[in-house]
């Protein structure tokens, strides 16, 4: 009897860290989508995260926006670690369920920062084709660093309030659609910008880097973090009023839409291949 109470207690101090564990933690999909990011997304980054600090080293204009986002990703790849092993012991036991706690707000900077940095990587393709001589002579490395280094103390900011949030899927979800209107604007005004300038006009092998940039960045965001969003939304606003027989639909959707999201740092290295003038 004593044992029993024992672990009702483990139980309930481990769900007062941070809740009960999403559907995503014990759901099949989730347990290979977290090995997939780890024994895939890891070298893919870090070999991506290498070419591009070499890069640095060579060209003055160095997509420091672009390394800031792989930087993210291998947070995001980095704390997947910590599901990955958690699922080995009890749900219950404390330090794991704590650990899993702070994870998340990890998790939710690494996500955040990630959404930051794309929108950068827009506006920075938009500044190279519509001024290109404020971009070749004012974008130092320096102005991109600063500003990274403003991304990186928003993201944390945030992160923090999420944690403590009792609405912390919800506000997330919003931010989410925040930077939909600044990377369809961007794009359009970098192909509008493109088909206007004349050094480019000729230069299609620079024209086709630029776009596949910005389409990468868009289709991305499109696929893989709306539905997440969407999905939130509408569980959300329609609250606790959904009938039993679709709690397996709820739980199923939040598992794939999850599971988009996180794969999010396996795309994000594939940026680097239309930053290559070689390729």
């Amino acid at each position: 009897m004593s044992h029993n109470s024992e672990m009702t207690g483990v139980h309930e101090n481990a769900s007062l860290l941070c809740g009960k564990d999403p559907a995503y933690y014990t759901n099949t999909i989730g347990i290979v989508v977290d090995w997939v990011i780890f024994l895939i997304g890891l070298p893919e980054v870090c070999l991506a995260f290498y070419a591009l600090l070499r890069l640095l080293k060579r060209d003055k204009a160095a997509p420091i926006f672009v390394i800031n986002l792989l930087l993210s990703d291998l947070i995001q790849i980095g704390i997947t670690v910590v599901f990955i092993i958690s699922r080995f012991f009890d749900a219950t036991f404390r330090p794991f369920a704590r650990a899993r706690c702070i994870a998340r707000l990890f998790v939710r900077l690494g996500l955040t920062s990630s959404l930051g940095f794309m929108v950068l990587i827009s506006a920075e393709r938009y500044l190279m084709v519509a001024c290109p001589v404020w971009y070749h002579t004012k974008n130092t490395a320096m102005l991109s660093s600063l500003i990274s280094l403003c991304m990186w103390a928003l993201s944390l900011a945030y992160s923090i309030l999420d944690y403590f949030s009792a609405f912390s899927l919800l506000v997330f979800s919003i931010i989410c659609l925040l930077p939909a209107p600044f990377l369809v604007a961007f794009f359009t005004a970098t192909w509008k910008s493109l088909n206007k300038s004349m050094a480019m006009r000729h230069d299609t092998k620079h024209k086709r880097r630029v776009l596949g940039v910005l389409s990468l960045v868009l289709g991305m965001y499109i696929v893989l973090f709306v539905p997440f969003s969407f999905r939130n939304l509408y569980y959300s606003l329609k609250g606790d009023n959904a009938e039993d027989t679709e709690d397996s639909v709820r739980d199923l959707s939040g598992v794939l839409t999850s599971a988009l999201v996180y794969l999010s740092p396996l795309i994000d290295a594939l940026i680097y291949i239309f930053l290559r003038r070689d390729i």
